[in-house]
C-alpha cells in the first residue's frame, strides 16, 4: 500500500506547483450570468457579446471557417491583481472539446482601435500593465469551424506567479454565450 502513495504524493505536489505557478491552467469556472462583472484573480471581467465574420475590409479566414470576435470589458484591479493580467491566457471551446487560441491575424481591424491586444497578455499598447479602476475593452479573435460557431465558449485564465501569503490561488472563467 505504501507504493501507490509514494508515486502518487510527487504527482500531486507537482500538479499543485505547477496549478500556483500557472504552469497549468486550473478547471474553469462557469459564469453564472456572462454578462455581469465577474472576479478574476483581483480584475473584473464581463463579457459584452460576440460577432461572426465582422471582417470590415480584411481577407475572409480560409473556407470552412469563420472569424468570431468574443468582446469584454475588462476593469484592472488594484496592485498585484492589475500586473497578473500580464499573463492572462485566453482560449475558446466548443461542445466537442476542441479549442482555439486567439488569433491576432485579424487584429489591426479600425473598428478594434482602442481595445486591448492579447498577444501578449492584457498590457497596454507598451506592454505595460493597465490601468486600475478603468474600463477597458478586449477583443478576442478566433478562426474556427463553421460546425462549432453556435457552441463556443470563452475561458479565461490568469497565473498568479508563485502566490505569496494572502495572494489568491490561480483562477480560470468560462463564459458561455447566450
Amino acid at each position: 500500500m505504501a507504493l501507490p502513495a509514494a508515486l502518487g504524493v510527487p504527482w500531486w505536489m507537482e500538479r499543485e506547483a505547477m496549478l500556483d505557478q500557472g504552469a497549468m491552467t486550473p478547471e474553469p469556472v462557469a459564469v453564472a450570468g456572462p454578462e455581469e462583472p465577474t472576479e478574476l484573480v483581483g480584475s473584473s471581467w464581463e463579457l459584452r457579446g460576440t460577432l461572426v465574420d465582422e471582417l470590415n475590409g480584411s481577407a475572409p479566414p480560409p473556407e470552412g471557417t469563420h472569424l468570431v470576435d468574443a468582446v469584454f470589458k475588462l476593469t484592472p484591479g488594484e496592485g498585484a491583481s492589475r500586473k497578473r493580467l500580464t499573463d492572462c491566457k485566453f482560449r475558446a471551446v466548443d461542445d466537442q472539446g476542441r479549442w482555439w487560441r486567439p488569433t491576432t491575424s485579424y487584429s489591426m481591424r479600425p473598428d478594434l482601435e482602442g481595445t486591448v491586444s492579447v498577444a501578449y497578455g492584457c498590457t497596454d499598447d507598451n506592454g505595460k500593465p493597465l490601468p486600475a479602476g478603468e474600463d477597458v475593452g478586449v477583443v478576442l479573435s478566433f478562426v474556427v469551424p463553421d460546425d462549432a460557431v453556435d457552441s463556443l465558449a470563452f475561458e479565461i485564465a490568469v497565473p498568479t506567479k508563485a502566490p505569496a501569503k494572502g495572494d489568491p490561488v490561480p483562477r480560470s472563467l468560462r463564459f458561455e454565450q447566450e
